[in-house]
């Protein structure tokens, strides 16, 4: 059976598999907080025509 720990684990060991982690998180924390930004202004109505 799959196991996350097991491949958290192994990329842990190595300082690439930290960048891995620390990127992933950073790209989607980032690219959430830009979709939050637009539906904010969307809903405030900013971007009216």
């Amino acid at each position: 059976m799959y196991n996350p720990d097991n491949l958290k684990n192994l990329l842990n060991k190595y300082k690439f598999g930290k960048y891995l982690f620390v990127g992933g998180f950073t790209f989607f924390f980032v690219k959430g907080l830009i979709w939050l930004g637009i539906f904010i202004a969307l809903y405030l109505g900013l971007w009216t025509k």
